[in-house]
């Protein structure tokens, strides 16, 4: 997804590969101080210095050529004939090394004696000058890259989190239950940031450090291959300790995020039920859950700072080791002017004298920095890592509900609603409806009463298509609704239930929140209605009151009031009432009943109750226990008929419809 910035990826790569070899040049000047300044040589000098030494040593292995040639000549024995050919061909490469320096030397001496300068002061105050001047471009560079980077990472998340809260909408009810509310927090929230970081690192470090790495192991190859070969010889150890690493890191920082969404699910459930908690004096309790939530999300992340501050030190001991061994060989070809370890390892085809010796190890250092740095953000990469795969685990799967391919057109609902043979269950083999049919005309009002666990809920649950059925079909107008694009089908029913849900804002926007296209004349009638207008002309700023944080400024019949405005707005074939008028008091139930009875006329309306009070509204009542229909009848027969009506509703009577 990242790679959509692609140009900003690229001006970032640019950016690090200026700091590469800006860094390199930077520490290249230690060669001009080291053989010019306190050798005490101008370049010019140095340069004829080089030349004449390599012409002198071209003589010299050239006469040592000849003479092993006569005695190769008159040898004894095959042995001895092998051994001086040998040393002939070592000499032979030697050869080979002093004729390319000279022709090197030549061919960059006229532009030293023309622009270099001309004393070893003055080499000194170049090079610091060059150090100074690439310190600064190397550090604006830097600032932009680092905000380049920023740039893709946050760009990126964005999207992220923009997609997948898109997902999270259009993910199954069932998938969202199982979730959890803390889950979704944690994914959307803490793992975006882990994500963001571990980008950052990515396209910054992670492309910044590596180039100056290349960069100066590339200086260092041009001294001597062999040697760095040598130096390197560890990095495969490296390499397998630091993926031990982080693997275990990586199963740690699946911890801590299940940890992260333990403790989002404290908050939320102590701060949604404070009243609760308040008036059971259980403030000690939650501390305490909260406190161990909180003390097992402190030793996963401790855990992870553990692996983390191991990289550091295994990563430096295995750089002593790898210069160590280095620095001994290279100490021993120096002081020995050899080219060859042990007499048949080349190292050079020529001596290294002390201050290539010096830049070689100077650049192995200026290598070694960053593999450090490299080694540091393992971490954050393992974790990043890890948010996405929770992201995509979480998210990029299919949905339960799904839309077909060539979704049936939705009807205007005008004939019927009918549930055929219909079974389903939350939990495998634990059904909730059991083999349920119905049908329910259109325009009907259809009141489904029951116990706890009855089905009733899960039974309007189905019809919303919030689920599937396991088994069976449900029917809109004689259309499976499985048929249907889901969405559309919604566009036709409204629901107001128990716990009335409203959104941060007005009163007015709560209201339009089923219709933002909707005038100002509907909000008012739907309003009217739904007696809103009642309550919001006392408030100072009336319809434009704000209801607060999930309406808790608006009484528990105030909410189910502005809930059941929005539902009217909607203008729905499919009015569905849960409890809806549960929390009003006598006489606004009563005015709201009496203006509902005009409103659900050529609706469709299913009113699921527990008061009596509710049943006047319905032409028809279900009766529902352990997931089945156990009595369908018009309420004056359930009142003499049904036993478990009677028994839901012993001690009262619906009032009678006018």
């Amino acid at each position: 997804m990242s790679l959509r910035y692609k140009w900003t990826i690229l001006a970032a790569f640019l950016c690090s590969l200026m700091i590469a070899l800006l860094w390199s040049a930077g520490i290249s000047t230690v060669f001009p101080v080291v053989k010019i300044v306190l050798e005490g040589e101008t370049a010019q000098s140095w340069v004829a210095s080089e030349i004449a030494n390599a012409e002198t040593q071209y003589d010299v292995v050239l006469d040592e050529i000849d003479e092993l040639k006569a005695e190769l000549a008159e040898a004894p024995d095959e042995t001895t004939a092998t051994t001086l050919q040998n040393k002939i061909t070592l000499k032979v490469d030697r050869l080979e090394g002093e004729k390319a320096a000279i022709e090197s030397f030549k061919k960059y001496q006229p532009w030293v004696e023309k622009y270099a300068p001309q004393t070893g002061f003055q080499t000194l105050v170049w090079a610091m000058v060059f150090l100074l001047v690439t310190s600064i471009i190397k550090g604006v560079l830097l600032v932009i890259s680092s905000v380049l980077c920023a740039r893709v990472a946050n760009r990126t998340v964005m999207d992220l989190r923009r997609i997948y809260y898109r997902k999270a909408l259009m993910l199954d009810q069932k998938r969202i239950d199982r979730m959890g509310t803390s889950s979704m927090m944690t994914h959307l929230s803490h793992n975006m940031l882990l994500v963001s970081s571990g980008l950052r690192m990515f396209y910054g470090k992670c492309f910044r450090e590596p180039l100056k790495m290349i960069v100066c192991l590339s200086v260092a190859a041009y001294i001597s291959l062999p040697l760095l070969l040598l130096s390197l010889i560890v990095v495969p150890a490296g390499a397998l300790v630091i993926q031990g690493l982080s693997r275990r890191m990586k199963s740690a920082t699946q911890s801590e995020m299940q940890g992260m969404a333990d403790v989002f699910q404290t908050l939320i459930e102590t701060f949604k039920a404070i009243k609760t908690v308040r008036i059971f004096n259980r403030e000690t309790t939650e501390r305490r859950r909260f406190k161990e939530n909180a003390g097992t999300l402190y030793k996963m992340s401790l855990r992870i700072s553990m692996f983390d501050s191991m990289l550091r030190p295994i990563s430096e001991i295995l750089g002593i080791i790898a210069i160590a061994m280095s620095l001994l060989a290279g100490a021993y070809l120096v002081l020995n002017r050899e080219t060859h370890l042990f007499g048949f390892i080349q190292i050079s085809q020529r001596p290294i004298d002390a201050s290539m010796f010096v830049l070689f190890y100077t650049m192995l250092g200026g290598a070694s920095d960053p593999a450090r740095k490299m080694s540091e953000i393992v971490n954050v990469l393992v974790r990043g890592g890890s948010a996405c795969e929770n992201l995509f685990n979480a998210y990029d799967i299919e949905s339960e509900i799904r839309t077909p391919e060539n979704p049936v057109p939705v009807p205007e609902h005008s004939k019927s609603l009918a549930l055929e043979k219909v079974l389903f269950a939350y939990q495998p083999g634990q059904p909730v409806l059991r083999n349920v049919s119905l049908e329910i005309p259109f325009g009907q009002t259809v009141a489904i009463v029951g116990g706890n666990g009855s089905g009733k809920s899960t039974l309007v649950n189905l019809l919303t298509r919030f689920y599937d059925p396991n088994r069976g079909r449900i029917l809109l107008d004689g259309i499976d609704l499985k048929k249907m694009n889901p969405r559309k089908l919604r566009r036709q029913i409204s629901w107001v239930t128990q716990g009335a849900v409203l959104f941060e804002g007005t009163i007015r926007e709560n209201i339009a929140y089923a219709d933002p296209n909707a005038t100002e004349e509907q909000i008012q009638r739907a309003a009217a209605l739904a007696r809103v207008d009642e309550f919001a002309k006392e408030f100072e700023h009336g319809f434009d009151s704000d209801v607060g944080d999930d309406g808790r400024l608006l009484s528990a019949g105030q909410r189910q009031r502005v809930a059941l405005a929005r539902a009217v707005l909607a203008d729905p074939k499919i009015l569905i009432l849960d409890e809806a008028t549960s929390q009003m008091d006598g006489r606004t139930e009563t005015l709201v009943h009496n203006s509902l009875r005009k409103f659900i006329r050529n609706r469709t309306t299913i009113i699921i109750t527990h008061r009596a009070s509710s049943l006047e509204l319905a032409e028809r009542v279900l009766v529902m226990r352990n997931g089945r229909i156990v009595s369908d009848s018009t309420v004056a027969e359930a009142e003499t008929s049904s036993p478990v009506f009677q028994t839901l509703f012993a001690g009262s009577q619906p009032r009678k419809t006018a």
